[in-house]
C-alpha cells in the first residue's frame, strides 16, 4: 500500500480531539479577557517606551548583570551574583547585592531572556524585554485566577473573577509597562501555587499524584517568596488554612501527607535563597506554617485515640494552648525580629512612626474613600458570596474566606497591599454576583417540578431588566468619569521617567536629558550627592555612583543627606566633602507666568524637591517649624536664607497672590495666597564657588517659555 492511500485510509474523525463547546467559550473568554487586561497595562506606552518608578531600574540593573556574566562565562557565570557587591550604590560602602535584592525576580528576568533570545531567537535587548515582560505576566495572573475561582463558582462566575482583577487599577498601577518590580511575577507564581494546594484535595488524586502536586505547588510559593517580600501574605493564608483543615471533612491522612511536603519545599526553597535565606524558617512566619502544620499532625493523632464526641473540644483546648505557648515564645525573644514595616501590616493601627518609612507613598495607609472607590459597585456581591461560601465549609471555600479575611485585614496598613483586597473582592464577588444572577434567571416554581403558569412573561421581563442594570452597573467605574476618574483612566498614567517624576500627566525629558549629560560628560568615577529617589536612576540611567537609592539599606545615609539638604552651606559642604561627593542634584518642579506688571513669576510644586522638603527636614532629624509655615508645607524665610536645598533652587520670593481677588501683594504667609518667585541663580555657571551649575533643564533656564516645567539642576562642587 502506498504512502497516499495509507494516509487516506486513516479516519482522522476518530482521532481528532473534541472540545466542548462550554470550553471553547471559556478559552474565548480568557482569551478577550487577557487581551483587555494586556492592553490596560501597556497603556503607559503611549507616554514612552520605559522601565516604570524607581526600583525597576535597579532590578534591570542586576539581570543585566546575570545575563552579561552568562554570555561571558556559561552557566557557571550565573553563580558570580551571589558574590556581587556593587559599589555603583550605597559609595562607599556598597551593596552586597543578593543579601538586599529579590533574587528570584533577577533571575527571572535574565534566564527567561536568555531563552528568549538563544532558544527563540528574540532580537531585541534586555531592556526591551524587561520593559514588557511585567504586563505580560501580570495579564497571565488571569489564568490561576479564573482556575482557582472555578473551584468554588460556575465558569461564568470564574471568568468575573479574571475580568475584575484585569481591570483593578490597585493591580494595574503595581504591574503596568516597565513595572519591572516585584508584585507582578511573584503574584503569577503564588496564585498557581495556591490552585495546585487546592488540587491536593481531590480525592481521585494518587500518593505519587499528590506528592508530585505538593512539591510544585510550595516551590512555587518558595520562589514567589524569593521575588517579594510581600509574598508573605500568603504565609498568613497558608498557617490558618492548615489550622483549619483538622476541622474539615477531608482523608486527614492524606492532607496531612500533602501539606507537609507542601510545607517543606514551600521554606526550603525560600531558604536557599540569600533573601529571605535560612532565618525565614526560625521567623514567626515559618514557625507558624510549622506550628501550624504541627498541630494538623497532632489532630490527627488525637482522633485515633480520642472519643469521637469528645475531639473537637480537645482540639479547641490544644490551640488554646498553641496560642499562649506561641505568646511565651515570643516574649522570651526566640524568635527573630519581625521588621517594623511587617510588624505595621500584622498591626495597621500601629504607625511606625519613622519619618523615611512614613515618607514612601506606597507605604500610606489607604483611606476609606479609595476603598469605595476601587470597590463599591462590587462590594454588596462580595458580601453575598461570603455569605455563600460560609455555609460551604470545603477546603475551597475556607482558602477563599482565608484569603479574603486576611487581604482585607493586611490592606488597611499599606496602600501597596490594596493588591490583596482585590484578589478577595474579585473571588467573593464573582461567588456572589453569580448567586444572585442565577436566583434571578431560575424558573419560577409554584409547586414541586412545576413551573409557574402566566409568570414568564413577568420573569423574562425581569430578566432583561436585571441584564441591562449589571451591564450599566459594571460599565460605570470603567468609563465613567467619578470625581473626575475611572478605572480606564487610573491605567492612563506616564512611567515616571516619562514625566521626569513629576505630578505631570504627559511627557517631560528633562530628567532623561540630565541622566544623558551625567553618562557623557561627568568623569566615569564621579559620585552624586542627590536625594535617595534618584539614586537607581543615577546608577543605572546616569552610569554614576550614588550615595543613596531607593533600597533604603542605609537610614543613617539617607538622614546624613537629609541634614546636608536642610543645614546652612557650610555645614552641607563638609557632610558632601566627608561623603567624597562631586556633583549635587535637584529635581525642581512648577509653573512660570508672564505678568505684564512683574515680569516672570514662578509657582513651585508639582512633585519635586519643592515637595519633598518636608520629609527632608523630618528624616534629617529637624522640626518641620524651622523651615515651613503654619500649614506644613509652605517654605519660610528661614528655608530660603538658610537652607542648603533653599540655595540649590535659582528661586527667590517676590510677593504673594490672592487669586479669588486677584490681588499682588507683599508676602505675608496666609492660607488664602500663593507664593510667588523670581528667578535668582545662587550658584552661577561662571561662578567661583563653592558650587558651579554645571547642568539646567531646558525648562529652567531664564528664558524658557511660560507654563509648567519640572526640571533637574546639577552643580559641580569646586574642589581646591
Amino acid at each position: 500500500m502506498s504512502i497516499v492511500d495509507s494516509l487516506k485510509s486513516i479516519k482522522f474523525d476518530s482521532i481528532r480531539p473534541v472540545t466542548s463547546r462550554q470550553t471553547l467559550v471559556v478559552i474565548m473568554g480568557l482569551s478577550i479577557i487577557f487581551s483587555a487586561a494586556l492592553m490596560l497595562r501597556i497603556f503607559p506606552v503611549k507616554y514612552g517606551y520605559f522601565l516604570n518608578e524607581f526600583d525597576p531600574f535597579f532590578d534591570y540593573y542586576a539581570s543585566k548583570f546575570i545575563v552579561d556574566h552568562f554570555d561571558a562565562s556559561g552557566i557557571s557565570g550565573l553563580m558570580n551574583y551571589f558574590s556581587w557587591h556593587d559599589y555603583k550604590t550605597w559609595y562607599p560602602e556598597g551593596r552586597p547585592v543578593a543579601r538586599t535584592s529579590q533574587v528570584g525576580l533577577h533571575f527571572a528576568g535574565a534566564i527567561f531572556y536568555i531563552i528568549a533570545r538563544d532558544i527563540f531567537g528574540l532580537s531585541s535587548s534586555l531592556y526591551d524585554f524587561i520593559v514588557v515582560f511585567p504586563p505580560i505576566v501580570g495579564a497571565l495572573s488571569i489564568i490561576p485566577i479564573y482556575l482557582i475561582a472555578r473551584r468554588v463558582t460556575s465558569s461564568g462566575g470564574a471568568l468575573f473573577a479574571s475580568l475584575i482583577i484585569a481591570f483593578s487599577t490597585s493591580v494595574i498601577q503595581r504591574g503596568n509597562l516597565g513595572w519591572f518590580k516585584s508584585e507582578p511575577f511573584a503574584l503569577l507564581l503564588a496564585l498557581s501555587g495556591c490552585y495546585l494546594f487546592l488540587t491536593l484535595f481531590d480525592s481521585e488524586r494518587s500518593n505519587r499524584n499528590i506528592a508530585f502536586r505538593a512539591m510544585f505547588a510550595g516551590s512555587l510559593l518558595g520562589l514567589a517568596l524569593t521575588s517579594w517580600g510581600g509574598a508573605q501574605f500568603f504565609n498568613i493564608v497558608f498557617a490558618v488554612l492548615i489550622l483549619v483543615i483538622p476541622f474539615l471533612k477531608l482523608d486527614q491522612r492524606k492532607a496531612i501527607f500533602s501539606t507537609s511536603i507542601f510545607v517543606a519545599f514551600y521554606l526550603i526553597v525560600a531558604a536557599i535563597s540569600p533573601r529571605p535565606g535560612a532565618a525565614l524558617i526560625l521567623s514567626p512566619q515559618g514557625l507558624a506554617l510549622l506550628g501550624s502544620l504541627s498541630f494538623a499532625i497532632l489532630a490527627n493523632i488525637i482522633r485515633n485515640f480520642a472519643v469521637v464526641y469528645e475531639y473537637t473540644n480537645i482540639l479547641k483546648n490544644t490551640i488554646i494552648g498553641l496560642f499562649f505557648s506561641a505568646i511565651v515564645i515570643l516574649s522570651l525573644g526566640f524568635l527573630s525580629e519581625v521588621s517594623g514595616r511587617y510588624l505595621t501590616v500584622v498591626l495597621p493601627f500601629r504607625r511606625s512612626g519613622v519619618p523615611l518609612v512614613e515618607s514612601v507613598a506606597e507605604h500610606f495607609v489607604p483611606t476609606g474613600a479609595a476603598f469605595f472607590q476601587e470597590y463599591l459597585i462590587l462590594l454588596p456581591f462580595a458580601v453575598f458570596g461570603a455569605m455563600k461560601l460560609l455555609d460551604k465549609r470545603d477546603i475551597n471555600s475556607v482558602f477563599i474566606l482565608v484569603l479574603a479575611a486576611s487581604g482585607a485585614y493586611i490592606s488597611g496598613s499599606f496602600s501597596r497591599l490594596m493588591i490583596f483586597s482585590s484578589l478577595a473582592i474579585a473571588f467573593l464577588a464573582a461567588v456572589g454576583f453569580i448567586t444572585v444572577t442565577a436566583s434571578i434567571f431560575r424558573p419560577l416554581l409554584t409547586g414541586i417540578g412545576k413551573q409557574g403558569t402566566g409568570k414568564s412573561e413577568t420573569r423574562t421581563g425581569l430578566k432583561i431588566l436585571y441584564s441591562l442594570f449589571m451591564i450599566t452597573v459594571l460599565c460605570i467605574p470603567v468609563i465613567v468619569p467619578v470625581y473626575g476618574y475611572n478605572w480606564v483612566f487610573a491605567a492612563d498614567l506616564p512611567t515616571s521617567i516619562a514625566n521626569s517624576g513629576s505630578t505631570l500627566r504627559g511627557t517631560d525629558p528633562s530628567f532623561l536629558e540630565a541622566l544623558a549629560w551625567l553618562s557623557d560628560s561627568t568623569p566615569e568615577d564621579s559620585v552624586v550627592a542627590a536625594w535617595w529617589d534618584y539614586g537607581y536612576w543615577i546608577t543605572v540611567m546616569g552610569n554614576r555612583t550614588s550615595l543613596a537609592d531607593n533600597a533604603t539599606i542605609n537610614g543613617t545615609r539617607i538622614e546624613v543627606l537629609g541634614q546636608m539638604f536642610m543645614s546652612p552651606e557650610e555645614e552641607s559642604l563638609a557632610i558632601l566633602e566627608s561623603l567624597d561627593a562631586d556633583y549635587v542634584l535637584i529635581f525642581v518642579a512648577g509653573q512660570k507666568s508672564q505678568n505684564a506688571q512683574f515680569g516672570d513669576l514662578y509657582v513651585l510644586g508639582g512633585g519635586g524637591d519643592e515637595s519633598k522638603k518636608q520629609w527632608f527636614i523630618r528624616i534629617g532629624g529637624f522640626e518641620d517649624a524651622q523651615f515651613m509655615e503654619a500649614d506644613g508645607f509652605s517654605p519660610n524665610q528661614n528655608f530660603w536664607e538658610n537652607s542648603f536645598l533653599g540655595r540649590l533652587m535659582p528661586f527667590v520670593w517676590e510677593m504673594a497672590i490672592d487669586r479669588e481677588n486677584n490681588i499682588y501683594r507683599e508676602y505675608e504667609f496666609s492660607p488664602e495666597t500663593t507664593d510667588l518667585f523670581k528667578y535668582q541663580m545662587k550658584y552661577p555657571a561662571d561662578g567661583n564657588g563653592p558650587l558651579r551649575l554645571a547642568f539646567a533643564s531646558e525648562s529652567l533656564q531664564p528664558d524658557a517659555p511660560p507654563g509648567r516645567f519640572s526640571g533637574v539642576l546639577i552643580y559641580e562642587i569646586v574642589k581646591d
